[in-house]
């Protein structure tokens, strides 16, 4: 299972929808998740991954590999238990207040505080083996970069089989 995570604005999105086009691959928004879960509604972390967990195992039976985009903290995952190695993806930047002000027109709809501390907190967070943990700082990264360094995250750890890009995806109609 790959966790791509990181504070409001670090690129998850950007990286998730570029990850999408991989078929190795089903990437899962764990923010949309949430927003159904009444685990997440009551702060519950390890109720709300033992929820994501079985989704990633019914992910895995279809001979995928699961991908999570959201934010937490690899602790909170591992609280759970789960079955296998997890693998994260911690998207850190030095300019968290300023891009969540830039995206937002000014005009944030989340807890900048909040935000800046969750950055910090990625950077001195640990896991043990079988997990792994990568940090990427995307402070000086442009949104390609980004990717392409998330795509090399992926290929890392499952293979050097080149993740297609968006433009090389034919439609089906051909």
């Amino acid at each position: 299972m790959l966790v791509v995570t990181g504070a409001a604005a670090a690129g998850k999105s950007t990286l998730g929808s570029a990850l999408a086009a991989d078929p190795r691959l089903l990437v899962l928004d764990g923010d949309v998740l949430a927003a159904g879960s009444t685990a997440a509604a009551a702060r519950d972390y390890p109720g709300f991954w033992r929820f994501l967990l079985a989704i990633a195992g019914e992910v895995r039976r279809n001979a995928l590999v699961p991908v999570f985009t959201c934010i937490c903290l690899p602790d909170q995952v591992l609280a759970a238990e789960p079955a296998g190695p997890v693998h994260f993806l911690a998207l850190v930047n030095d300019d968290v207040r300023g891009r969540i002000l830039r995206r937002a027109g000014g005009r944030p709809s989340v807890d900048l505080d909040f935000h800046q501390s969750f950055d910090a907190a990625l950077r001195e967070c640990s896991v043990d083996h079988p997990h792994t943990l990568t940090r990427l700082d995307t402070t000086h990264r442009s949104p390609e970069e980004t990717v392409r360094a998330g795509r090399d995250w992926v290929n890392g750890l499952l293979g050097t089989q080149s993740v297609p890009s968006a433009a090389s995806q034919r439609p089906l109609s051909e």
